[in-house]
């Protein structure tokens, strides 16, 4: 990751959003879930691609001995610490932490260099509150906007007006009470199935498609209880548009403000939620310049520079089934899953290959380890090698296995439990339907189910 001759101290959260919304906010209607929950805060262990031979990626729970040396062996160089920054049967309070926060009060993380620390760079997966703190702590240095600036140019609120700023196309609007949605909503379902966004919502949460007046008197009442305990409402609402394929373009502004492209990937996505990444056709390629869609990102960059924003960028963007593109969906200004998904392509590219980023979402019981998983995918012939040149890279070890740990933690043992396994898939001269059909045989015959 580093391009300065720097070394690195890579470490975040990928629930940032939490941090900036207000907390004073009326909430959409969602499903708690616990397991989820503690998979998210396991997350920061996909962070490894922007290491490199010399840089520190400090993570919640340290990383999985047999994964990290998987990755060593394939080459993928980085030191992580050792010891957990918080114990996993951290419970609500744990799921809450600010990972700044335990950096700069534990004593957890001894195995950390001071002399290393000193003068090594800063680069937060997304700046929330804390970031300040533990650079002084540990004298890294950090060229980070304020989290104010951060915290306002990722507000869909911010998004919305960007697209009027530049003359986009934009059927969003803001409505500032219960009642306001339920009288604009019911004018939008005139027109079909609308959306309710929340200005901090991400991957499946946060984003609500309303499809009949039903549902829209629920949801408004739901917002009234709210508002009655004193809460404000704040959410865009816009027309459900009928895609053909979701998109993202990455790229990173300099604090000079140079604007650098990084990357389009192609997303999947279910119910509003990520599912994966790869890298975008030619095809896709070819439509965005003839749509000048490359200008448009390079507008972007200059008005979040003029935000007093500079750093890693993924805007998401849409393919309409009518051809239409839409540049502007939401703008992240932070490191991104598909920003991930590129590091990982810069590695396979070394070894003349590349592949795509999804994950599997499992349930299981009883004392399989990740150990066993990497033996029988390796003795099955689908675990990834450079010699072998295509398989299954796995990305993750602590969000498969993070609630069977938090259970033992409790003294439960051979509960049923929900983690996620992040992998990367490369085909190599094979085929992708092949390679996840021997997959998932591997998994099933650890008694892992595979969730839908």
């Amino acid at each position: 990751m580093n391009d300065r001759g720097k070394s690195e101290l890579i470490i975040g959260m990928f629930d940032a959003e939490r941090f900036w919304r207000d907390p004073n906010q009326a909430k959409l209607p969602s499903v708690h879930d616990p397991e989820m929950e503690n998979v998210v805060m396991a997350m920061d262990e996909l962070l490894f691609p922007f290491c490199g031979a010399q840089d520190r990626l400090i993570t919640r729970y340290r990383m999985n001995a047999s994964h990290k040396a998987y990755l060593h062996e394939i080459g993928f160089q980085f030191l992580s610490n050792s010891s957990d920054l918080e114990s996993p049967d951290g419970g609500s309070a744990g799921r809450t932490a600010n990972i700044f926060d335990l950096l700069t009060s534990t004593d957890q993380v001894g195995d950390i260099d001071p002399d290393w620390l000193n003068g090594a760079r800063l680069s937060p997966f997304a700046v929330i509150p804390g970031v300040d703190r533990a650079a002084a702590r540990f004298g890294l240095e950090q060229d980070c906007p304020a989290v104010e600036t951060v915290q306002t140019v990722n507000s869909k609120l911010y998004s919305t007006e960007l697209n009027r700023r530049l003359g986009l196309q934009c059927d969003s609007q803001t409505v500032y009470s219960h009642e306001e949605l339920l009288s604009s909503g019911l004018a939008l379902l005139k027109q079909g199935p609308f959306l309710i966004k929340d200005e901090f919502g991400v991957s499946g949460k946060g984003n609500l498609l309303i499809e009949s007046e039903a549902i829209l008197q629920r949801v408004t009442s739901y917002l009234a209880d709210q508002c009655r305990k004193g809460r404000t409402v704040r959410f865009i609402i816009e027309p459900f548009l009928l895609k053909e394929l979701d998109f993202s373009c990455q790229f990173h502004i300099d604090p000079d403000g140079a604007y650098r492209h990084v990357s389009v990937q192609q997303v999947v996505n279910h119910k509003f939620a990520y599912q994966g990444s790869y890298t975008a056709d030619d095809r896709l390629l070819h439509r965005l310049h003839e749509a000048e869609y490359f200008d448009v990102m390079k507008l972007v960059a200059r008005e979040l520079y003029q935000s007093g924003y500079h750093g890693d960028v993924c805007v998401d963007s849409m393919l309409l089934r009518d051809g239409r593109i839409v540049p502007i969906v939401e703008v992240n200004a932070r490191k991104s899953m598909s920003l991930i998904k590129h590091y990982v392509d810069r590695y396979l590219e070394k070894h003349d290959t590349a592949g795509s980023m999804t994950h599997a979402t499992l349930q299981f019981a009883g004392d399989v380890s990740f150990d066993q998983l990497l033996d029988l995918l390796d003795r099955e012939g689908v675990l990834y090698k450079p010699d072998r040149g295509f398989g299954m890279l796995p990305l993750s070890a602590n969000t498969l296995f993070i609630n069977k740990v938090v259970s033992e933690c409790k003294g439960i043992r051979n509960k049923q439990v929900k983690g996620r396994l992040y992998y990367s898939l490369i085909e190599g001269t094979g085929d992708n339907e092949r390679l996840s059909a021997k997959l998932k045989e591997v998994l099933l015959s650890l008694s892992f189910k595979i969730a839908p």
